[in-house]
């Protein structure tokens, strides 16, 4: 509870993210007016090991329930990977200096995003699901450089992708769409198979 066995607590800004732990870490998002956050907290103690705000580059209109931080980080441990529907994608270092940026959007959703990225290896996948002109796109994790970028049949939805290794074939991006559930080729971008 919050008072019994309590290893540590630690203030930070609102979000509707998800934490990211690491060995070591714990990494969240958050926004505040017009800045977009992204924290490293200390595992052990929870103090605050860095802070990085970036301005939004505009604003979009959000669902109550939502907010410009709802997607969750993803991390390989040592670097942390984020994305802002107002922004686009960001990777920080362990020292929370900014190593790339790839700025995506605007988006023409209701609800605002929602998906969160997902690290297969040196591949960072995102999906961007929205009223017109879907997309799911791949970044190489090490340096910001799009792999490729596929557009998709889907409107608006708000998942986030699963990564699968079929026993025989290329590891596969699998997609829940508002109308399809789609597999994509982690390696070129193909789409496999859906499922209406």
């Amino acid at each position: 509870n919050p008072t019994k066995n309590l290893v540590w607590k630690t203030p930070v800004p609102f979000a509707r993210s998800s934490p990211v732990v690491t060995a070591d870490r714990v990494f969240l998002t958050a926004s505040e007016g017009d800045k977009l956050i992204t924290l490293a907290l200390d595992r052990k103690t929870g103090r605050p090991l860095w802070r990085r705000d970036v301005v939004r580059a505009r604003h979009m209109p959000v669902y109550k329930a939502n907010d410009a931080a709802s997607p969750s980080p993803v991390s390989d441990g040592k670097n942390v990977f984020v994305f802002f529907g107002e922004l686009g994608l960001i990777s920080y270092g362990p020292d929370g200096k900014e190593r790339w940026r790839v700025p995506l959007g605007p988006f023409n959703s209701f609800y605002g995003m929602g998906g969160s990225p997902v690290l297969a290896g040196n591949t960072l996948v995102m999906v961007c699901d929205q009223r017109t002109d879907s997309f799911i796109i791949a970044i190489d994790a090490r340096n910001g450089k799009e792999l490729w970028k596929q557009s998709r049949p889907n409107y608006e939805s708000y998942s986030t992708p699963a990564i699968y290794k079929p026993k025989d074939g290329p590891a596969q991006v699998i997609v829940l769409g508002s109308h399809t559930v789609d597999a994509y080729s982690l390696d070129k971008g193909e789409r496999l198979w859906w499922v209406n």
